[in-house]
C-alpha cells in the first residue's frame, strides 16, 4: 500500500492546505499510534519558526491531548533538538516544520520513541486513522513541562568527545532560522570566532531563502572573503541540513562535506541516497568501508536494517552514535574537527576524488510534465546508457557519469541531479534539459 498524505519528509505543502484542523486530526490520530505502536504516555511536540508553525502546533498539542497523552512541549527549537529529546526520553515526538521550503509552506513530521523519523509503514497506519478517525475524548492529557529541553541538547553536545573543533574565523548564516540562537551559542561556546549574518530569528526569512544552495549563498560568500574568514557555515530554516563556503568564498560540493565527516569518523559501514555520487563511495572504499544506496527521504529505515555507522544525504550528516536523526548543528562542529585534525579545509579537499555536480529543479504542473523530461533526457544521451536505475526516481548511468531525474516529496517539482568527471558532459545535459523546461 502506497502513502497519499505523507511525501519524502513527511506532510508538506502550502500553509491552508495543511491547517489547524488537519494537524488536530494528525495529534490525535499520532496519539493513537503512539499508544498502540510505542506504548507511549507522552509526546514531544516542538515547532520551527515559520509565522505559521505555533497555530499548527498547538493544534497537535490539542489533537494529542484529545487523544489521551500528554504532551511535552519544547517550543520553537531546531529540528536536531526534538529528535534528541525523543532519543533521550524514549517517547515519540511531532514537529512542525517546512524545513528548507520557502515561508509559504509549512509541514508535520512524526518521530518514533527513539528519535527516528516515522518508518514507512508506520506512515502507512497513520493515515489510515487520520482517514476514518472520530474524534472523541474519554481521557484527557496535560501539558507538562519538557523533561528534555534545548539547553539539554546544548550541554550533550558540548560533552561530546567525539567533536574538537578548530578555533578558526567562521562566518555563519542561519537564514533567521531556529539555529539562529542555539546554533551560534554552540559554537562560541567552543571558542570558535564566528561573523553572523541572518542571524535574527524570523518566520518570513528576510535575508534568504532557507535552502542553503550556492544561490542563496552569495551573501555568505562575500562575507568569508570580505572578512578573511577561514570558511562558511549554513544552516536551513529547521538546522538539519548545512552547507560551507571555503575560505576563497567557493561553494563546497554537499558530497565533499560528507566525504570529510565520513573520513573524519572513520566509518566503515555507510547508508547514503541515490542523489549523492560516486566521490563518497570512492572516499569510503578507501578507508576499508562500504557504502549501501537506498531511497532519498527513507534513510533511517534502511539503518533500521542493516545498521551504519554514519548515514547522510547532500546536505545532511547522521552519526547514529549520536542518534538516529540529521544533525546539521553538530555536522558544523564534526566538520570544524576533521579541518582541525587535518590542518585546513583545503588539505582535506584535496583528499577528495573530484566530481562535477549540478541540481536543477524543473516545475511539475501535471504529471505528463516528467514523463516527458524524462523521455527527452534519455532521447538526449542518444543511446549512451549502460544502466536505468528505477531504485528512486529514473537514474541513467553512462559510465562514471549519470543522471537522476525524480519527483519531488516536499514540493510540485521536478529534482534533476547529475555527476560527471567531465564538467562537459555537464554542460551538455544541462542544455538539453534547459531545452525541455
Amino acid at each position: 500500500m502506497s502513502r497519499r498524505i505523507f511525501g519524502t519528509a513527511g506532510i508538506r505543502a502550502l500553509f491552508g492546505e495543511i491547517d489547524a484542523r488537519l494537524s488536530l486530526v494528525f495529534g490525535y490520530s499520532f496519539s493513537l499510534l503512539s499508544k498502540e505502536r510505542f506504548l507511549s504516555k507522552m509526546v514531544n511536540i516542538g515547532w520551527d519558526c515559520r509565522t505559521t508553525s505555533k497555530l499548527l502546533a498547538y493544534a497537535s498539542m490539542a489533537g494529542v491531548m484529545q487523544g489521551g497523552l500528554d504532551v511535552c512541549s519544547l517550543g520553537m527549537v531546531p529540528y536536531p533538538v526534538i529528535a534528541k529529546a525523543c532519543t533521550a526520553m524514549k517517547s515519540p515526538g511531532i514537529y512542525i516544520t517546512a524545513s528548507h521550503n520557502p515561508p509559504e509552506y509549512n509541514g508535520i513530521k512524526g518521530f518514533r520513541n527513539n528519535g527516528m523519523e516515522l518508518l514507512y509503514d508506520e506512515q502507512i497506519a497513520l493515515e489510515q486513522i487520520m482517514e476514518s478517525v472520530n474524534i472523541k475524548g474519554d481521557e484527557i492529557g496535560n501539558i507538562i513541562s519538557p523533561r528534555y529541553a534545548k539547553e539539554d541538547y546544548i550541554l550533550d553536545i558540548e560533552r561530546d568527545e567525539k567533536l574538537n573543533p578548530a578555533e578558526l574565523k567562521v562566518a555563519v548564516d542561519p537564514a533567521n532560522g531556529t539555529a539562529s540562537y542555539i546554533g551560534i551559542k554552540i559554537l562560541n561556546d567552543f571558542n570558535i570566532n564566528l561573523i553572523s549574518i541572518n542571524s535574527n530569528v524570523d518566520g518570513f526569512f528576510p535575508g534568504r531563502r532557507p535552502e542553503p544552495t550556492e544561490e542563496n549563498l552569495e551573501n555568505l560568500s562575500k562575507v568569508v572573503r570580505s572578512e578573511n574568514a577561514d570558511l562558511g557555515i549554513a544552516w536551513d530554516g529547521d538546522a538539519d541540513r548545512i552547507a560551507v563556503i571555503d575560505k576563497n568564498g567557493k561553494f563546497v560540493p554537499q558530497y565533499v562535506i560528507s566525504c570529510i565527516i565520513a573520513m573524519y569518523l572513520r566509518a566503515k559501514k555507510v547508508i547514503t541516497s541515490v542523489d549523492m555520487g560516486n566521490g563518497l563511495r570512492e572516499a569510503v572504499e578507501r578507508q576499508g568501508g562500504e557504502v549501501i544506496v537506498w531511497k532519498l527521504g527513507d534513510l533511517h529505515s534502511k539503518l533500521l536494517e542493516v545498521g551504519a555507522d554514519f548515514v547522510t544525504e547532500p546536505w545532511k550528516i547522521m552519526d547514529p552514535k549520536w542518534g538516529p536523526f540529521f544533525d546539521g548543528i553538530r555536522a558544523a562542529l564534526l566538520l570544524l574537527s576533521a579541518v582541525n585534525e587535518w590542518g585546513s579545509l583545503s588539505s582535506l579537499m584535496a583528499e577528495i576524488p573530484v566530481y562535477h555536480q549540478k541540481r536543477l529543479s524543473l516545475p511539475l504542473r501535471k504529471e505528463k510534465d516528467y514523463e516527458r523530461i524524462v523521455r527527452g533526457i534519455k532521447e538526449g544521451l542518444l543511446g549512451r546508457i549502460d544502466l536505468i536505475d528505477e531504485m528512486d526516481g529514473v537514474k541513467f548511468i553512462s559510465g562514471s557519469s549519470w543522471i537522476l531525474i525524480r519527483r519531488s516529496g516536499t514540493e510540485p517539482k521536478i529534482r534533476v541531479y547529475m555527476e560527471s568527471k567531465d564538467e562537459e558532459w555537464i554542460r551538455k545535459m544541462v542544455k538539453i534539459i534547459e531545452a525541455l523546461a
